[in-house]
């Protein structure tokens, strides 16, 4: 397997061909590879590339300034015309999209590898950024460009062990019972978090009986992980308030009831339960006909990817409660086609 330096050095020139091709932008690199930096960071759109060994997230970062220039720039608008976060989104989510496809094809034809590819993901804030669950790794690259443009071009990777194997996923009807695949799938998402939290935190949680519109869920903190397939794929996300949060924190290190837990160990709670949920989703799947490959649990501030879907992208949820005031959001994400 090529060494991550050389696959980040991929990662770069892709971004760089891609703001090529898109903007007609030409960028350089501004200083060394390191680790995420999150100071400024505003915005940032993530794409899910997996296979049976490896897991990345290819990610793209950036401050506001150059978030609106590369809206106007992609969209063709005023300088003095209003932006909507939609516009930012769908502006944004088309840079690692472009970017993640060209990284694909070049280390499918380098190194005899194959990834499928999941759904952009826009991000709000740089929570993302800042804390990465344990046994994640990132790395980074700045570019800068002309008129005061910055971006991150950010490796995420974990190595696995998923087993390989598609099918194209459909969201017709399923007729042996008149479910949608949706619909079936958030069924099967509820009930992976509601075992996950059973089994690992001994919290039995009840389920509402409709599903909910996400962006009108009352979140702070949350975690959200892709499970691609070869036309598509599912994001699920776990999404709760702070209280609920440092609740299933507490459970899951034994921790004491008075203990305030950090936003690390919050990060990798959350991101643990999506984790194991996600794995028992994927399994699913599989035995529904779709075989599916893990991504990476990201963390997310506030609502974060699921204040805003970009165009063609839908989500579902669904609200599990819990004893003394626990409740939590459970979150699919798909595209239509």
């Amino acid at each position: 397997m090529m060494s991550k330096m050389e696959a980040m050095k991929q990662a770069v020139d892709a971004c760089v061909h891609s703001f090529s091709v898109q903007f007609n932008m030409d960028l350089v690199t501004d200083g060394m590879p390191g680790i995420p930096d999150p100071e400024g960071i505003l915005f940032g759109s993530t794409v899910a590339l997996t296979n049976e060994d490896i897991s990345y997230q290819y990610a793209t970062a950036f401050d506001d300034h150059t978030a609106k220039v590369l809206t106007r720039t992609l969209f063709a608008m005023e300088e003095d015309e209003k932006l909507t976060l939609e516009d930012m989104g769908d502006a944004l989510n088309e840079i690692p999209n472009m970017a993640g496809g060209v990284w694909k094809a070049n280390r499918e034809k380098s190194n005899d590898e194959w990834y499928q590819l999941g759904l952009p993901i826009f991000f709000k804030g740089n929570g993302w950024l800042t804390f990465f669950p344990r046994g994640i790794n990132a790395i980074s690259q700045k570019l800068k460009g002309p008129d005061g443009i910055s971006i991150q071009v950010v490796l995420i990777w974990q190595y696995c062990n998923n087993a390989g194997g598609t099918q194209q996923m459909s969201t017709n009807t399923v007729e042996s019972n008149k479910i949608s695949v949706p619909a079936q799938v958030l069924r099967e998402a509820v009930k992976a978090v509601v075992d996950t939290c059973a089994i690992q935190m001994d919290f039995h949680l009840e389920v509402d009986p409709n599903p909910s519109d996400p962006r009108e869920a009352a979140v702070d903190f949350g975690s959200a992980i892709a499970l691609t397939a070869k036309n598509g794929g599912w994001q699920l996300a776990v999404m709760a308030n702070k209280e609920s949060c440092a609740k299933f924190t507490r459970a899951m290190f034994a921790m004491e009831p008075d203990e305030d837990p950090e936003m690390a160990d919050m990060a990798d709670a959350v991101g643990e339960i999506a984790n194991v949920a996600a794995g028992v989703l994927k399994s699913s799947r599989a035995e529904a006909g779709q075989a599916v490959q893990l991504g990476l649990p990201l963390f997310m501030e506030g609502g974060s990817c699921i204040e805003f879907f970009a165009r063609g992208v839908q989500g579902m949820a669904q609200t599990v409660r819990g004893a003394e005031g626990l409740e939590a959001y459970v979150v699919i994400i798909w595209q239509e086609g």
